[in-house]
């Protein structure tokens, strides 16, 4: 599935992936929320929810707590998140303007809730793809929890930053577990395109693609513009993932693997 921008977001909740819509993402939702400055919304949901601040002060409140936090943007700092199992209020006070995306999914799990900052992810801002298919694959990534760090989690989800012209969530690969990519270019103008299966779809600022379960994907941005994505999959039962990579283009990131003109 793609879910095309259509514009600006509109103030308040933007739904992108919905269970009743979308079943083939077995019970994944998804939106982003758009405040301005002095803006309050309130949430309680009967799911795992992680609430990801892309840009922007917010003041989360939830179970007795409080924290204020900021973030310029999601490509220059790293990520700041709420974690919280279902049927837990949280209230967001918007600072300035702001954009928070919202990942959920069905868990009757307890777990404490948890305001993770870059420290408390399980990969902070790695950088990937150095010394590998002639650096053609540069990338940061920040994996913030899976079951190794949250076992009683559903998801596993971070962000990439994607260097201008390179690719990354390469070669193409699927697992059983449906997965989102949600997208954000600088500057904004620019575009990437996101493999899916023996198709492929032009992404801009704000899209979304879903990759139901065993859909090859892999992603190139344009050169010139760098391009987020929030990546989010829903975990089945209590197992891992298995990643599967296309053994076809698997030679590629072989050390001694030789490229034109080389070859």
């Amino acid at each position: 599935m793609k879910y095309t921008a259509k514009g600006p977001f509109e103030k308040g909740y933007n739904k992108m992936i919905s269970a009743v819509e979308n079943p083939e993402m077995m019970g994944m939702e998804f939106g982003v929320v758009s405040m301005t400055a002095g803006d309050v919304m309130s949430f309680d949901y009967a799911q795992e929810v992680v609430y990801d601040l892309l840009s922007g002060g917010v003041t989360f409140n939830w179970e007795g707590k409080m924290e204020t936090v900021a973030r310029k943007d999601c490509f220059h700092e790293g990520a700041i998140l709420l974690h919280v199992p279902q049927n837990t209020a949280v209230t967001i006070t918007a600072n300035t303007d702001a954009e928070v995306a919202v990942c959920r999914t069905p868990n009757a799990r307890t777990f404490a809730s948890k305001l993770m900052r870059p420290e408390d992810c399980l990969c902070a801002n790695e950088e990937r793809g150095a010394g590998q298919m002639n650096e053609c694959s540069t990338r940061l990534v920040r994996t913030f929890f899976d079951r190794s760090n949250c076992p009683e989690t559903n998801f596993f989800i971070g962000e990439v930053v994607h260097f201008p012209g390179k690719w990354s969530s390469y070669p193409p690969h699927q697992h059983v577990e449906p997965e989102m990519y949600y997208y954000k270019f600088l500057p904004e103008n620019g575009y990437g395109l996101a493999e899916y299966g023996d198709d492929a779809y032009k992404v801009k600022n704000n899209d979304l693609t879903g990759m139901p379960e065993n859909v090859t994907h892999s992603q190139a941005a344009a050169p010139g513009y760098a391009e987020y994505y929030l990546w989010c999959i829903r975990l089945q039962d209590d197992k891992n993932i298995v990643t599967t990579v296309v053994p076809e283009y698997e030679w590629v990131t072989a050390a001694d693997a030789k490229y034109f003109p080389e070859i």
